[in-house]
């Protein structure tokens, strides 16, 4: 069967979540045989190779396929990089940290095919999180909506979706590194609107974060700065072009 959507999970030395991955995507695609699970292994140093090849020899017939980045150029080059090998009308990615639940992309799915009219992109908007980390994505939100000109909000939630035929107009420009949420969304409401649904969001429970919720405080702030370095980068483009 033809894949109907794709699913891109970028994967950046994450070998204690990977069989907790495969085991929550083989329920999914239990009940969705039209869906293609992309697993990107994004330059990884630890030994997420040798869990790959465990687990997919364990699943000759299931919809997963293995992009293999040999050297980590950053978050959004491993994102693209799945994307580029999909093959679905629609993409998506979300987050191996598992701190929202792939099911989540199978709703965005359906609140994307019953809308009208039909949103650019579908997006998460996670919920029960600590309030420092909520005041966080609030405050990356309002800087960036300020600068750009449009309203942006929860810029890193997960799962994200969308139709290849987006992609195609802006995949020409997408950074490589965690400015890459923004790029999406910034283009998306440009283009059309953005719907959000709720996500229940979770603790990381294996691994380490690399930027997100959960990381340490120096992790954020070094983030925060290489994000508002690209929007103001964002803006002058923008503004001379």
């Amino acid at each position: 069967m033809a894949a109907q959507l794709s699913i891109v999970v970028p994967c950046y030395n994450e070998v204690l979540n990977l069989p907790h991955i495969f085991a929550q995507f083989d329920e999914l695609l239990a009940k969705h045989k039209d869906v293609e699970i992309i697993l990107v292994d994004n330059g990884s140093t630890d030994n997420s190779a040798e869990v790959f090849e465990e687990q997919l020899k364990s699943r000759p017939e299931k919809n997963f396929k293995l992009v293999h980045v040999v050297k980590n150029l950053g978050y959004g080059f491993g994102i693209n990089s799945g994307l580029e090998q999909a093959t679905a009308p629609m993409l998506s990615w979300t987050h191996a940290d598992l701190q929202t639940d792939p099911k989540d992309v199978i709703r965005a799915w359906e609140v994307y095919k019953s809308s009208t009219p039909t949103p650019v992109l579908v997006k998460g908007f996670r919920k029960n999180r600590r309030v420092s980390e909520a005041f966080f994505s609030w405050g990356m939100g309002v800087l960036s909506s300020m600068a750009l000109g449009t309203r942006l909000t929860e810029i890193n939630a997960q799962p994200k979706l969308f139709s290849r035929a987006f992609y195609e107009r802006i995949k020409s420009d997408c950074p490589k590194d965690f400015s890459f949420d923004l790029y999406f969304l910034y283009h998306a409401k440009k283009q059309g609107s953005i719907l959000e649904i709720p996500v229940f969001f979770l603790p990381r429970q294996f691994g380490e974060a690399k930027g997100g919720s959960g990381s340490s405080v120096k992790t954020r702030i070094k983030l925060i700065k290489r994000i508002f370095a690209y929007v103001f980068e964002m803006r002058k483009k923008l503004k001379h072009g």
